[in-house]
């Protein structure tokens, strides 16, 4: 389990997450957003959950040691991608995102032969999933996820589309500064 599943699970707030362990809120939004954290870190949010310090590094071990996410089978991108249809946090695999665009095609394609407005309709509330895949597909990247606004001008598409096939880093995922 991840920490942020856990705390969730809890329903703590990164902030009481904080008080409890000792660490800065920032450090807490740090390791939820995929950087690795210390021994002392992890022993101190594990003590403040209670759970062993193992369960907090083993959690997702990708994301933690930086390596890109793992390649996916079809199924297991639709189950992700439901999992986590909101999460704007970790990284996406190159076939974890394009199944879960296929999906969205077929998904918005039926219902848009029946009627326009119905596809568009449909193709609206698959906007928020899509964005959060391929925010999480840059991220595994090595690129910012801000490329994503070239969708919105002519032919951005083959910007982003570009950037989307490159295969993932051995790095930690860029986390985007918070306010």
């Amino acid at each position: 389990m991840s920490l942020r599943e856990e705390r969730v699970r809890r329903g703590w707030s990164q902030e009481e997450l904080a008080d409890a362990s000792g660490v800065s809120v920032r450090t807490v939004q740090r390791v939820e957003g995929g950087r690795p954290a210390g021994r002392a870190t992890t022993a101190a949010l594990a003590a403040a959950l209670g759970v062993e310090p193992e369960v907090l590094a083993d959690a997702a071990p990708g994301e933690a040691a930086g390596a890109p996410a793992p390649e996916v089978t079809f199924a297991e991108a639709l189950r992700l991608g439901a999992r986590g249809w909101s999460s704007f946090e970790g990284r996406a695999s190159r076939s974890e995102y394009w199944f879960l665009v296929l999906a969205a095609v077929v998904v918005v394609g039926a219902p848009a032969a029946l009627d326009d407005r119905l596809g568009a309709f449909v193709g609206v509330l698959c906007l928020v999933p899509l964005l959060a895949a391929g925010t999480r597909r840059l991220r595994d990247a090595g690129q910012s996820p801000w490329w994503q606004l070239f969708l919105l001008v002519p032919f951005g598409f083959v910007v982003t589309a570009t950037l989307m096939v490159l295969p993932g880093r051995d790095e930690p995922a860029p986390v985007a500064p918070r306010s």
